[in-house]
């Protein structure tokens, strides 16, 4: 799992989701009903990310709070969803054995 800080230098929108798999070594087979794979999507009509378990019986792709659909979005491609420009994009892997030595 990586979580990524998304920031705007134009509007000053700033988010920080989870993409990916909580466990490098997790696998998908049928047995296996808490896999994980959160991806990151856009919120139209919010202006905001949501980062979503795919795999989660719940998910229906739409947006939590208004119910419009989500568009899946290219975490090293993302613009702002309020203004449109291009965002500075920050990555970390928080099970990583440096960040835990950090603390």
């Amino acid at each position: 799992m990586k979580v990524f800080d998304f920031d705007c230098p134009s509007c000053k929108f700033e988010s920080r989701n989870q993409v990916g798999t909580p466990d490098g070594d997790q696998i998908l087979t049928d047995v296996n009903t808490e896999f994980a794979q959160y991806k990151l999507f856009a919120c139209q009509k919010e202006k905001k990310f949501v980062g979503a378990n795919v795999l989660d019986v719940s998910f229906d792709g739409k947006c939590p709070s208004d119910g419009s659909l989500l568009q899946e979005v290219d975490v090293k491609q993302a613009k702002c969803p309020r203004c449109g420009t291009q965002l500075k994009v920050g990555e970390r892997n928080p099970l990583s054995s440096s960040d835990a030595a950090a603390e």
